[in-house]
């Protein structure tokens, strides 16, 4: 990197904090400082339709060797992200890239693996109100295709249906809230 400050890593014990813009910080193995060192990261924040926040992962730019620019994401670099698959956080936070919150998963897992949408009324994942028939319906996910799991009584109900399709059909992958 020429000419530029670089933004300083902080190491506590086993852990670094990568100082990003706009007030985020991002978290790794101490380890991993080699990796990412030497470079100014940016937090890259990714908005919903509705305006609040998505997500919000730890960048850099640099060029191709044709000149192009492009995206680095820090995540990728740690745990060495083949191309043709995403980089799942387990917990669901992009600036954990901890090596053990980092799997290589295919764009379905990492998908099966997303919290609860901001616009969900019930409070549980895959879980809705039908109003026609006044019962909680559950639905999940699976290749693209949506399945009914049923109507129920309560959204707990629903829930636990939700979270008993989610294990079976998404394993490792599957999240509850």
């Amino acid at each position: 990197m020429t000419g530029k400050q670089v933004r300083q890593i902080r190491r506590e014990g086993n852990l670094a904090y990568v100082t990003l813009t706009k007030g985020y910080e991002a978290v790794i193995d101490a380890f991993d400082v080699p990796l990412i060192d030497g470079w100014n990261w940016y937090a890259m924040v990714e908005h919903r339709h509705a305006g609040s926040i998505r997500a919000v992962y730890a960048v850099r730019r640099d060029r191709t060797g044709e000149g192009k620019r492009r995206m680095v994401r820090m995540h990728r670099v740690i745990a060495g992200t083949p191309d043709g698959l995403e980089t799942d956080h387990r917990d669901g936070n992009g600036l954990n890239n901890r090596r053990g919150n980092l799997r290589a998963a295919t764009k379905a897992q990492n998908m099966q693996n997303q919290g609860i949408r901001t616009n969900n009324s019930s409070g549980h994942k895959g879980v809705s109100w039908e109003a026609a028939r006044g019962k909680w319906r559950a639905r999940i996910r699976l290749g693209g295709k949506r399945k009914s799991l049923g109507l129920f009584t309560t959204p707990e109900e629903a829930a636990a249906a939700y979270a008993t399709a989610s294990a079976a059909m998404h394993g490792e992958f599957g999240r509850t809230t």
